[in-house]
């Protein structure tokens, strides 16, 4: 039976909230790569899918080294993960501000800034993990729903200064500002309850958390191998590289918005938008996804983002395209369900590693899609193929997420 929690606020919420305003700022970054993309091809006098390059390459690099970061997580823990990605990105996103050519976006946006970001999603999502079992959910909700307030914030404060001052000065003060911010922070996080004499939840006895979807790992940790010899790690593999394929007409989406006369400023709150309906959906989906099980909300999520996809065809004027924001936003929030399953069902003690493997497949998935689009509309002056293969894709998604159940192999203790 698990003791009384201790008085006064859970060190657990202070690594949250540091975790969260540093990828707030990392993602809000991301997310204005569609601001930026319309000035980058028409200045640097580039085609979408040479722009694209560098996204999908920056996608592939940074998803990849996430299962480098995640084991490097697990032995030194997050502060010097944060510590590299803080630097390595803000110099990244500073010297974006004075690229020319093509190959110099691609070695700028698409490995600098992306080995900065390897350094913060994986460790950090592990990190917050270790702290809390009972309410995992609602952990990660609070986390990535922060998130997604930087998400809101960023591509109308992008676009903003862009008008103002340029979009090479603009990349300048996003730069300082990440590295203010963020690096501060990065000094409140910690990776185990432990290291505080404190325990998962802040009560002695929270091993085991019944009730939602069979989770038995929070008693027994999988080691890698024994992860990698289960169908349940191939099938979320698998889950996670095709459900990011339809990710690339969102960097797609303002230059989209444009084509049918929309302004950029209106179109960068649009996207904007989406941010602020992700926090109220993340929040939501994650508290409900611990009460009732990950696996229906996940569901749920995947079909209504579909049918907004479907719903993206037929869009041309601003409120249809403020009504697609807000309701795939929302069911994007139950997205981040993958990331408290492999919690549930891998453990901790290797959730660094096993994490950034499974992560690794998304990024991929999100690195090839935007390439993909950019390159259908290069070839064929439109993106209608591209939204309907992202709502094929997310379909079939849906059904593939039907077959999720726990893994049943037991866990050693040896790698």
């Amino acid at each position: 039976m698990a003791e009384k929690p201790k008085t006064g606020v859970f060190y657990g919420w202070v690594v949250v909230v540091a975790a969260s305003l540093i990828l707030a700022l990392q993602w809000g970054f991301d997310e204005s790569f569609g601001i930026f993309f319309t000035e980058l091809y028409r200045d640097l006098a580039l085609t979408r899918t040479e722009v694209s390059g560098s996204y999908a390459l920056f996608y592939i690099v940074s998803s990849t080294l996430g299962i480098l970061t995640g084991r490097l997580n697990d032995k030194y823990g997050p502060r010097l993960m944060l510590t590299i990605s803080i630097i390595v990105f803000s110099i990244g996103c500073a010297l974006m501000s004075n690229i020319n050519t093509l190959w110099q976006l691609y070695v700028v946006y698409g490995v600098i800034i992306a080995v900065g970001a390897a350094f913060a999603w994986v460790p950090v999502i592990a990190t917050v993990c270790h702290w809390f079992v009972k309410k995992r959910g609602m952990a990660l909700g609070v986390t990535k729903a922060v998130t997604g307030i930087g998400m809101f914030i960023m591509p109308p404060l992008s676009q903003f200064l862009i008008i103002k001052l340029g979009w090479r000065i603009s990349y300048l003060i996003i730069a300082g500002l990440i590295f203010v911010i963020s690096l501060p922070a990065s000094r409140f996080m910690r990776l185990d309850p432990s290291e505080k004499g404190l325990y998962p939840d802040n009560m002695k006895g929270t091993a085991k958390n019944t009730g939602n979807d069979k989770r038995i790992s929070n008693i027994r940790d999988f080691t890698i191998k024994q992860a990698l010899r289960t169908k349940q790690f191939w099938l979320l593999l698998s889950l996670g590289a095709i459900s990011a394929l339809p990710f690339g007409i969102w960097v797609h989406l303002k230059a989209y918005m444009i084509g049918f006369g929309i302004s950029e400023m209106t179109s960068a709150t649009i996207i904007g938008l989406s941010g602020a309906a992700y926090v109220l959906g993340v929040l939501v989906i994650s508290n409900l996804s611990d009460k009732i099980g990950r696996k229906k909300p996940l569901i749920i999520s995947l079909l209504f983002m579909g049918l907004m996809m479907l719903w993206l065809m037929r869009a041309r004027e601003p409120w249809e395209f403020y009504v697609f924001t807000v309701i795939i936003g929302f069911s994007w929030g139950g997205l981040g369900l993958f990331s408290a399953i492999i919690a549930d069902w891998f453990g901790l003690k290797f959730l660094g590693s096993i994490y950034g493997m499974l992560d690794a497949s998304w990024g991929i998935g999100a690195g090839i899609s935007p390439l993909l689009a950019g390159y259908i509309f290069d070839t064929t002056g439109s993106y209608q193929l591209s939204i309907i293969m992202g709502a094929v894709v997310i379909f079939i998604t849906a059904g593939l997420a039907l077959l999720l159940k726990p893994p049943d192999e037991p866990a050693s203790t040896v790698i």
